[in-house]
C-alpha cells in the first residue's frame, strides 16, 4: 500500500455558511428579477381605458349575448388575396336559423390585437343574400381583429369578433 494521506475535511465556518447562503439567495433573486423583466417587457399594457365601467356593465353584456344567441345568427369572415394595388376583398357571410340573412346593414371595424393606430372601419355592401363584402387596404400584415356589427330593419343587432390573418403563416 502506498502512503496516501487523506487531507482533513475543511471545517465549516461562519464565513463558509455566509458565502453559501448569500450565493443561494443571490441566484433566486437573479432568476426572479429576470422573470419580472421579461414579464414587464412583453406586456402591452392596459387593453381598455374604461375597465371599471365595463366591469359594472358586465351583466348587461351577458344579457345581450344571451339575446343574440337566441336569434340564431352566425357569421363568418374571410379575407381574399391581395391585388397588385394592395387591396383585398373582405367578405362576411351571415346566416340565420332558416338560411342566409338578407337586407342587413353591415359594417366592420378592423384593428390589430397589439399596437395602436392601425384601426379603421368600413361598411359592407350586400353582394347576394347573406354575403356582404368590401374592398380594404390593410396597412400591415399579420393578425387582425374584425368587429362585425350587423343590423336588421326590425331593430335587431348582431355583433361578433373574428380574427383574420393577412399574409403568410409561419
Amino acid at each position: 500500500m502506498t502512503g496516501m494521506t487523506r487531507s482533513a475535511p475543511r471545517p465549516i465556518t461562519g464565513r463558509t455558511v455566509l458565502i453559501w447562503a448569500v450565493s443561494f439567495f443571490g441566484v433566486i433573486v437573479a432568476v426572479n428579477l429576470s422573470f419580472v423583466y421579461f414579464a414587464l417587457d412583453s406586456w402591452p399594457g392596459l387593453t381598455t381605458q374604461k375597465a371599471y365601467e365595463e366591469g359594472l356593465a358586465y351583466n348587461k353584456t351577458l344579457e345581450g349575448a344571451a339575446r343574440q344567441d337566441a336569434m340564431g345568427w352566425r357569421s363568418h369572415v374571410g379575407l381574399g388575396a391581395a391585388t397588385p394595388k394592395g387591396t383585398r376583398v373582405l367578405s362576411l357571410t351571415m346566416t340565420g336559423p332558416h338560411g342566409p340573412l338578407a337586407g342587413l346593414a353591415a359594417k366592420v371595424r378592423l384593428s390589430r390585437p397589439l399596437g395602436e393606430g392601425l384601426a379603421f372601419e368600413t361598411t359592407l355592401t350586400e353582394d347576394r343574400p347573406g354575403l356582404y363584402a368590401a374592398l380594404v387596404r390593410l396597412p400591415a400584415l399579420g393578425r387582425w381583429t374584425v368587429d362585425v356589427t350587423a343590423g336588421a330593419a326590425d331593430g335587431r343587432t348582431y355583433r361578433m369578433l373574428h380574427e383574420i390573418q393577412a399574409g403568410g403563416v409561419k
